[in-house]
């Protein structure tokens, strides 16, 4: 007997409504900087991106697709939802970009073809086997809410989905456009970081001069190593390691570390720019012999109460715990004292359980030098 059309109208609305809101949802909010950066780079700069309109497109021109292709197929009931497999398969495939912001047409033909094999396959299958006659609704509608659901989750895990991956493509969008204010706004609060979006973010911290004050309120795992990005970082033109050191002014050697190559800046150039830079791969090295001995004219600066950098006055501070018979003679600004003599209490309070110190010194302290030089890249 002929299967009953009378729910075949609500199930499409149902999954369309399902499908429009996924897709629209995962291009605006997860997607759009990739996106972004993706047609930045194909078009060389000359267009820009709205991620609301890029969103309402795409899931716009998915639905057409997915419309065209069911006039075709005429799949319903239990089989509604295999008519948003290609779209799925598309919107999965637009998120999957190489380090180049290039795609692999490789990947793009093999899943297509074995998406329309399967969907065909469905289609027959569809075509010469009988639906039960009075099925309900509901039992037609938890299929595919099933399968949608398997089909969402596989959209999101093939995609780019990877947190620092994604900070960095933003973070790469706002340093070739010069926005270094967006770059460090990029995972302010997130633990997340790779190699590329720490050098970018400590890049973006000398552009804007605030290295001296802000440089470990970001994560900085690959100590000095943070403020180079690899040489054979080749991206594109735009977004690698030759644009990297544009910006930078300089390129180092091969195998040169960065206390070496700021410090032959810094003597090239003389200027204060290098100098920070100079300053923070000591820090960063834990050189504070060699710290000190840099920032001997802020010492002075400090003796009379002109604003020095907050990181300066910390590292100071740990230098006057290591040399206690020829300390720093500075003047520390009160609220830096007041979190030092609280960083000491909580370290000498916890001193019998090191890991519940480390944990409480992050949490309290973790934007200080006193953190990162008890606790980080030993």
């Amino acid at each position: 007997m002929k299967r009953k059309q009378k729910y075949d109208t609500p199930l499409r609305i149902i999954c369309a409504v399902l499908f429009a809101t996924f897709s629209f949802l995962y291009i605006y909010m997860f997607q759009g900087e990739l996106l972004a950066l993706v047609q930045d780079h194909l078009s060389k700069g000359k267009t820009t991106n709205n991620a609301f309109v890029t969103a309402l497109l795409i899931t716009l021109l998915l639905m057409a697709l997915q419309y065209f292709l069911n006039k075709l197929g005429k799949l319903h009931g239990c089989y509604e939802a295999v008519s948003y497999l290609p779209a799925c398969l598309i919107l999965a495939l637009i998120a999957r970009v190489d380090g180049s912001l290039t795609y692999s047409w490789v990947h793009w033909v093999i899943a297509l073809i074995a998406v329309a094999v399967i969907y065909v396959l469905v289609v027959w299958i569809d075509r010469n086997t009988l639906q039960l006659r009075d099925i309900r609704l509901l039992k037609q509608l938890t299929p595919n809410l099933g399968l949608l659901a398997v089909m969402f989750v596989l959209t999101g895990w093939y995609g780019n989905d990877t947190p620092a991956e994604k900070m960095e493509l933003a973070a790469w969008k706002y340093t070739h456009s010069g926005e270094y204010d967006k770059v460090l706004a990029v995972g302010l609060k997130s633990e997340d970081c790779n190699a590329t979006l720490t050098a970018l973010r400590n890049l973006a911290l000398a552009k804007t001069g605030q290295l001296g004050n802000k440089l470990f309120a970001y994560p900085q795992p690959y100590g000095a190593d943070g403020l180079l990005l690899s040489r054979y970082n080749v991206q594109t033109p735009e977004y690698g390691a030759k644009e990297f050191y544009r910006l930078l002014g300089d390129t180092p050697y091969g195998g040169e570390r960065s206390g070496a190559f700021y410090k032959r800046m810094m003597q090239k150039k003389d200027s204060a720019y290098c100098r920070e830079l100079y300053g923070a791969a000591l820090l960063l090295d834990k050189d504070l012999e060699g710290f000190v001995a840099l920032t001997v004219d802020r010492i002075q600066l400090a003796k009379s109460l002109t604003a020095v950098p907050v990181h300066y006055q910390e590292a100071w501070m740990v230098y006057n715990e290591q040399h206690p018979f020829h300390p720093v003679t500075f003047i520390p600004d009160s609220a830096v004292a007041q979190r030092h003599q609280e960083y000491l209490s909580l370290r000498e309070a916890n001193a019998a359980d090191p890991i519940a110190l480390q944990n409480l010194c992050k949490r309290k302290f973790g934007d200080t030098y006193w953190y990162y030089y008890d606790f980080v890249f030993k």
